[in-house]
């Protein structure tokens, strides 16, 4: 995945987003667990450090859901309040769904250099060229200002306060006058392009099956 073109990661990326919410339950534990042992193997310090900053999130949104849906209570249960049994298959199917974001995107980025990265995004955001939007103004603002974050969580004792983000803003801009940014332009390889083909067509398939799930219910 290393040699595949930024475009092509990102386009990964938004289609497995979107696949999540065909998937069923039989192959969405399957899936997070595959992709958690591979963005473990490949990023394991980072990835399962944004693990365990989200494990209250997790645990929320398990008890959420446990609790908060209708259906066949959990017996023997020494409380008076129980969880019920669809609720917990839901809470456990929303957190594989996250891992499995977090995971795609933990592959994303350890794959991919960060001016990589933005020129995937870049050649993403080429066709709101039409539309007047300048994509290589905002290019350079996002690279700019990741690298700005960088130098800012590189530092000891670093604490985010929200006035950075204003600071962030005029650092960026004056340092926008006098650096010159070059992405240079990658060529797609024949992989590339077949991995492009079959998310297009992946994509349509799902657009029918969604069309056709619509005609059945209406």
């Amino acid at each position: 995945m290393k040699s595949m073109h930024p475009f092509v990661k990102i386009l990964l990326f938004i289609f497995t987003l979107l696949l999540m919410s065909y998937m069923s339950n039989a192959y969405l534990l399957p899936m997070s667990l595959i992709l958690f042992v591979y963005a473990t193997w490949l990023a394991r310090s980072d990835f399962l450090r944004v693990v365990r900053r989200m494990k209250w999130l997790f645990i929320s949104i398990f008890i959420i859901y446990a609790f908060g849906t209708p259906g066949e209570y959990i017996q023997h249960i020494p409380v008076s309040v129980a969880p019920t049994v669809e609720g917990c298959v839901l809470g456990v199917m929303q957190i594989a769904k996250l891992l499995i974001a977090l995971a795609v995107l933990s592959i994303l980025f350890a794959t991919s250099s960060k001016e990589q990265l933005m020129i995937g995004l870049h050649l993403l955001l080429s066709p709101l060229n039409l539309l007047g939007l300048n994509t290589n103004k905002f290019t350079a603002r996002l690279l700019l200002t990741l690298d700005y974050v960088e130098e800012l969580a590189a530092k000891e004792k670093f604490k985010f306060r929200f006035d950075q983000l204003d600071n962030m803003l005029s650092t960026t801009e004056l340092v926008n006058k006098d650096r010159v940014i070059v992405l240079e332009s990658i060529p797609f390889k024949w992989n590339d392009v077949l991995v492009v083909m079959i998310l297009i067509l992946g994509a349509i398939a799902l657009f029918y099956f969604r069309e056709s799930y619509f005609r059945v219910l209406f």
